[in-house]
């Protein structure tokens, strides 16, 4: 009997054993299928996503590195809760297993989804900057393999915008424009393309983006499918008159070589003296102090034309002359009849006071018929592209990407889809997916 019992203790203690082992081993396997549930539904999620922005603009993409789709709220949630039902059940496998309870112990259902795109506007600069700063990070890298083609200039006929639904709708309208104040910039200093690639990593290549992206007066397209010819000089300016945008940047150029030019005449002594010997034959006595400032802001103004000639030519200028950088003679500058111009414009300085060189080259500019150049002795420098460099950098920021935006919408609406507008396409979506009762969380761009 006691052998018995001890056989029957046993038997009672190891069904014991067995059934707590059984109990722990469901514990786990619960465990282990809600977390695979949980890794499932977390990987399905993130790929909806994902598939969502894989629905990008192509031709947007194409042209200029952004990528953007166009879908509203409710399409956004709707996709999603479609990939998601697909995956959980909606297919003919998940369907065969759903009919078998025991081989499909997830069970999972989508039982809310909640998008929210605000703040992933493409409109949206922060986010519009970094799309290109990728976008130029990647062709700079490609570029370092396949040197990009010189694309000879052609001359099309004058464009200006007049729609004014277009107008209208574009990304700028109604933000408030900044002018370049080019006399206070000359007297801090104008910077120089290196110094501008050191200063700041995002905005150098913000404005190589726009350099490689878009045409200007010296680099224009062979087939045209853009609006403007002069689109950084849009960028610049914002006329939405083609001729009225590259002479504006002309004008802020002329503004640049003068003042420069001018600092040049006043730090060279032969050129100051040459400026007072002529002073004193014109207006001998006193009044030849100021009669020398005339002079100086003519032979600056001058030499101001004949650089942005020979930049309209291809031809390079420096920032800072040096006195073989010089082009014209003090002859070239000043006609031997201009002497009733210059003590005119001498009056209008003791009548004034101190006015802008820019005035002076203006009425030196109106009576130049030629429209040749003469060419220094050294001919380095920098091209006119490197002048848009400066001036981009001295835009303002969002100014600037707003107006790349501009550019972007006119010429796909122009040349691809009528009805194409920024405004309803985004970069990027936030959404939430509750799923057996717990709350899944993304944020999804580019």
């Amino acid at each position: 009997m006691n052998v018995i019992s001890k056989k029957g203790t046993t038997a009672v203690f190891l069904t014991m054993i067995l059934a707590a082992i059984l109990a722990a081993v469901g514990v786990i396997v619960y465990e282990a299928s809600q977390l695979a549930g949980r890794s499932y539904s977390d990987a399905v999620l993130e790929l909806a996503g994902r598939s969502i922005l894989a629905e990008y603009d192509t031709e947007l993409q194409k042209r200029y590195g952004i990528f953007a789709f166009q879908l509203d709220q409710n399409q956004v949630e709707s996709k999603i809760n479609y990939y998601t039902s697909y995956s959980f059940h909606n297919n003919p496998l998940k369907e065969t297993l759903r009919s078998k309870k025991h081989l499909d112990p997830l069970r999972l259902r989508t039982e809310s989804v909640t998008v929210d795109l605000k703040g992933y506007g493409i409109t949206n600069t922060e986010l519009f900057q970094q799309q290109v700063l990728d976008s130029i990070r990647y062709e700079m890298v490609q570029n370092a393999l396949k040197p990009r083609k010189s694309i000879v200039p052609t001359e099309y006929p004058d464009s200006e915008l007049k729609n004014m639904q277009v107008i209208n709708g574009l990304p700028s309208k109604g933000k408030s424009v900044r002018t370049i104040d080019m006399g206070q910039i000359l007297e801090s200093g104008i910077p120089n393309p290196s110094e501008i690639r050191k200063s700041s990593e995002e905005t150098f290549l913000t404005n190589e983006y726009i350099l490689h992206r878009f045409w200007h007066h010296k680099r224009g397209a062979q087939e045209r499918d853009t609006f403007f010819v002069n689109e950084v000089e849009y960028i610049l300016i914002g006329s939405y008159n083609d001729r009225e945008n590259y002479s504006g940047v002309r004008n802020q150029l002329f503004i640049m070589r003068t003042g420069l030019n001018l600092s040049h005449i006043y730090s060279d002594s032969n050129k100051r003296s040459e400026i007072a010997t002529l002073a004193e034959v014109l207006t001998p006595g006193p009044a030849a102090i100021l009669t020398q400032a005339v002079i100086a802001g003519i032979w600056s103004a001058a030499e101001a034309e004949n650089d942005l000639r020979r930049l309209e030519d291809g031809k390079k200028v420096p920032l800072v002359k040096s006195t073989e950088h010089w082009a014209l003679s003090i002859e070239n500058a000043v006609r031997p009849d201009a002497k009733q111009e210059i003590v005119e414009l001498k009056e209008t300085l003791e009548k004034n006071g101190e006015q802008q060189n820019l005035e002076l080259g203006k009425s030196l500019h109106s009576k130049k018929k030629s429209s040749g150049y003469i060419e220094p002795q050294n001919k380095g420098g920098f091209e006119y592209e490197d002048y848009l460099r400066i001036l981009l950098y001295l835009e303002d920021r969002e100014i600037k990407l707003l107006r790349c935006l501009d550019l972007i919408q006119i010429n796909l609406k122009g040349s691809y889809h009528r009805d194409f507008d920024l405004k309803y396409l985004y970069g990027g979506f936030e959404f939430e997916a509750v799923i057996k009762g717990e709350t899944y969380a993304y944020i999804q761009k580019y």
